[in-house]
């Protein structure tokens, strides 16, 4: 267990009950928020799903003969990070450079930063972190000579050659067409302490309401990724190149559109950064696996259905603090606490002296407040104040950032281990 000086008992970490007065967490082990053991809120993940998501995510990527770069931007906690890289993965994925430096302290150093790093006073901030580091791998996005020349002045500041993927895009960053990826392309190529490394892109941001759409919409964006590597391949070929993309939701079509592409390429590898999948959710990503499922897409990994495959790993608990009418309870845990951005939290169980009842298909969250949950219950519920709720999320990403620490727990539902996150 790695516990930082930030995770004192002393009440600034949410989940710690606050009666211990202790000198470290040791007294948290073996809690359970389903007992009423812990304080609420709090945000849990469990050790079997995660380990059991990763083996499934990895085992998808074997069969496809890819590498993972998970994105760190999800949990930012580096135990997680350390098991995933354990696992396999290629290196880790992040959004911007302070990220990057909580990995390069961690100890990580293969990292693509999957964002262009901003103007000159970003760049030089950044070359001097690099410096630091000079055994990082470190592969950056530029999407336009502007970026280009960031990256290059980050190079210089640290004395070190910094490998550049070109972001092509629809719907977010990335150039927008095949000049513009030339243009940068034959930039790279003369510019001092920058290596052309391949290409990215981000299919997510392309996605629409309708699948179709979303299908003709990321295949238009990884298209223009083939051409762009084609061109690339051109002026280095001999170098080992990158080509990347991949969310959580889409990865199936990534490979579906791309991988032939590096297959017949000997000296190229497909890189896929999806970071929720890790974590899964009771929303969002459970619709994007059944819409993958309906495409047949995690059929090469032969684990049968990707909704069987990955299980929902976190859990945000909560206690209810009021009934102020029939059909209504309140609980302990508002938009501080979870992500609301994409769905609401989903009441899984109601916990009573050890004991839980599925409430999955009786009771919804209505709204959320700051640190309140409204919760219609059905007017004949036995709903009491004290009882514990297990809530399912919708988005780890935004639900993760919300907490400085995550209580780990065992497949007896107690505590392992705090897994500090850094999200600033």
């Amino acid at each position: 267990m790695i516990l930082g000086e930030d995770l004192l008992i002393d009440g600034r970490i949410r989940g710690i009950p606050v009666d211990l007065t202790c000198e470290d967490a040791t007294d948290i082990i073996g809690l359970r928020p389903s007992a009423g053991e812990t304080a609420f809120p709090v945000l849990t993940v469990s050790r079997s799903a995660f380990v059991a998501n990763a083996r499934a995510m990895f085992a998808y990527a074997r069969a496809a003969d890819v590498d993972l770069a998970p994105h760190a931007k999800t949990p930012m906690a580096p135990e997680l990070c350390a098991d995933l890289v354990e696992s396999g993965a290629w290196g880790l994925t992040v959004a911007d450079a302070r990220q990057a430096r909580v990995l390069l302290e961690s100890g990580f150093r293969r990292i693509v930063v999957a964002n262009q790093i901003g103007g000159l006073r970003s760049a030089e901030r950044f070359g001097r972190m690099l410096g630091h580091y000079r055994n990082a791998e470190i592969l950056v996005f530029v999407d336009s000579i502007t970026a280009l020349e960031s990256v290059a002045a980050a190079g210089r500041e640290a004395e070190l050659e910094v490998g550049v993927l070109i972001e092509v895009g629809g719907a977010r960053s990335g150039a927008r067409d095949i000049d513009t990826v030339r243009e940068i392309a034959a930039r790279a190529a003369a510019t001092p302490m920058i290596e052309l490394a391949g290409v990215s892109a981000y299919e997510g941001a392309s996605a629409l309401a309708d699948p179709q759409a979303t299908r003709e919409a990321i295949g238009r964006l990884h298209e223009l990724a083939r051409q762009a590597f084609d061109l690339v391949r051109q002026m280095r070929p001999a170098g080992r190149l990158i080509l990347s993309s991949g969310g959580s939701s889409f990865f199936d079509l990534v490979v579906d559109d791309l991988a032939g592409l590096v297959r017949a390429d000997s000296n190229a590898r497909l890189l896929l950064r999806s970071g929720a999948i890790y974590f899964h959710d009771h929303g969002v990503y459970k619709r994007g696996l059944a819409a993958m499922d309906h495409r047949g897409g995690f059929e090469p990994a032969g684990l049968g259905r990707a909704v069987d495959a990955f299980t929902p790993a976190l859990r945000l608990w909560a206690e209810i603090l009021s009934r102020p009418e029939p059909g209504l309870a309140i609980c302990g845990m508002g938009m501080r606490d979870v992500s609301f951005d994409q769905d609401l939290p989903c009441p899984l169980s109601l916990w009573r002296d050890g004991a839980s009842t599925d409430v999955s298909s009786t009771a919804r969250v209505r709204k959320l407040n700051d640190q309140h949950a409204f919760i219609d219950i059905g007017e004949a519920a036995d709903w009491q104040v004290g009882d514990i709720i297990e809530f399912g999320i919708s988005h780890p990403c935004t639900s993760i950032d919300r907490w400085r620490s995550i209580f780990e727990l065992d497949d007896n539902g107690a505590v392992r281990r705090i897994l500090p996150t850094f999200f600033g």
